[in-house]
């Protein structure tokens, strides 16, 4: 086995500065109103998000209503122990294998909890986040709330700059300008159909340096949501998804909302789709002209791993989707299953 790529050190140095979390992560597998949304993550829905302003959603995926926006964790299983990340040729062989001829165009980075087998492709080259920056802005409106600093029924009011990002979900919201808005109500819809008023008005609220330097305690050098280029890797992407899947900074409940949120994601036509039906993830995407992402855990039988996959060519989702399948089925010590359509 050869020695470990320089993005594999990078994955490395961010693991271990996230080990103190992972000493009390969680991996919470159930969680009050996340079944169904579990069970419909195989609906691929083939369209880049933003959306256009003249697209509708193929369904009603939030309602303002009076319900709690983060369910409460049910029992949470024993904490999983920190180890050092392992760089894994086989797993990095069979990534390449599966990207085939697109693999110029495309970046990886994967890595499991429990063991620390990782891989890295192209994992430090610096792309578009798109809405992979909704990420950063969960997780500092997690980290302040366990924190204290911030309540989930704090309103903010939406500005006619938050309005003007919209394009084409704001009316999911059921708010417009001028309306002030729970914090819990625009983190469902900023994650769960990626609008994008609700994820502007949050960093607003909560600031862009403010986000960044969180970003940078966590060991993330190249991402930033405080700029309009709005930088990131694949391998920075897998460091903050499995760091709020985690805890890490945050503790056990806030990793668990984060878990329910992600799972109640709607655009799904990337890594879920090559898992397996009965297996649970969480994702967020982020698209826009030339580019398509997706960042997710995956609670798969050999033990949760974070997955991420950044593009600026043009094979769209089909080779994303392959990456996911071939992790899977590596990761799982399984077959690779069909890919869900």
């Amino acid at each position: 086995m050869s020695g470990p790529s320089p993005a594999a050190w990078r994955l490395l140095l961010l693991a271990a500065l996230l080990s103190v979390g992972l000493s009390v992560a969680v991996l919470v597998r159930a969680l009050d109103g996340v079944g169904a949304a579990t069970a419909s993550h195989s609906a691929a829905i083939d369209v880049l998000e933003p959306l256009p302003a003249t697209a509708t959603l193929p369904r009603q995926v939030f309602t303002a209503t009076a319900e709690a926006p983060l369910p409460s964790p049910t029992a949470l299983p024993p904490a999983a122990t920190p180890v050092p990340l392992q760089d894994d040729a086989r797993l990095r062989a069979v990534i390449l294998e599966a990207l085939g001829p697109d693999v110029e165009d495309y970046a990886v980075a994967v890595w499991r909890l429990a063991d620390g087998r990782s891989a890295t492709i192209d994992g430090e080259r610096v792309f578009y986040a798109a809405s992979l920056f909704k990420m950063a802005v969960l997780y500092e409106a997690e980290r302040r709330h366990a924190a204290g600093e911030l309540s989930f029924d704090d309103s903010v009011t939406l500005t006619a700059e938050d309005v003007a990002e919209d394009l084409g979900t704001l009316a999911e919201l059921g708010a417009g300008e001028g309306d002030a808005v729970p914090v819990w109500r625009l983190l469902e819809a900023m994650v769960t159909f990626s609008d994008n008023t609700s994820a502007v008005a949050l960093l607003h609220h909560l600031g862009g340096a403010a986000v960044d330097a969180t970003l940078r305690g966590l060991g993330l050098e190249q991402t930033s949501v405080n700029t309009e280029e709005l930088p990131t890797t694949a391998a920075e992407m897998a460091a903050l998804m499995g760091a709020a899947i985690a805890g890490t900074g945050v503790g056990p409940e806030a990793a668990a909302e984060m878990r329910a949120l992600l799972a109640r994601q709607t655009i799904r036509s990337g890594i879920p789709r090559g898992v397996p039906e009965d297996v649970h993830v969480g994702n967020k995407t982020g698209t826009w002209a030339g580019a398509t992402h997706d960042v997710a855990y995956v609670e798969a039988p050999g033990g949760d791993y974070v997955l991420a996959v950044l593009s600026d060519g043009e094979g769209g989702w089909e080779p994303i989707v392959r990456v996911s399948a071939a992790v899977y089925a590596e990761m799982a010590g399984a077959e690779a299953g069909t890919i869900r359509r």
